[in-house]
């Protein structure tokens, strides 16, 4: 097998693991990464995590894990590309069990110093 396809089946495989990998990952307050700390909006029936990206804040895609009846969310690493600084982001909400632990339990920030934040929730208008 070349190189090339180990490396690429090494990439399919832990990024179809991303569940059992997840962890606690970079902090909400880190100016670095967030310009204000990140939110769940609600609009309509649909759920979104926004943010808006602080002054290094390259493109990344925060994780989410519904545990324990509330929705976990983390972030592990950004890219190096593409420089988002005060631009919004945002990522939906999908699946039964990650909108049904929302509703529930609400919504935390898992940072690796092991705090876990409360997320408001916006209801806003599409």
């Amino acid at each position: 097998m070349t190189a090339g396809k180990i490396l690429l089946l090494t990439s399919l495989l832990l990024s179809g693991c991303s569940g059992f990998f997840f962890k606690p990952g970079i902090a909400l307050d880190d100016p670095a990464i967030f310009a204000e700390p990140p939110v769940i909006v609600k609009r309509g029936d649909n759920y979104f995590l926004q943010w808006r990206y602080g002054t290094d804040g390259f493109y990344f895609f925060p994780e989410y894990k519904a545990r324990d009846g509330v929705l976990w969310f983390s972030l592990q690493a950004t890219s190096s590309t593409g420089n988002r600084d005060g631009r919004t982001g945002e990522v939906p909400i999908e699946g039964r069990a990650a909108i049904e632990a929302l509703k529930a339990g609400g919504a935390i920030w898992w940072s690796r110093d092991g705090r876990k934040t409360a997320l408001t929730i916006q209801e806003r208008s599409s």
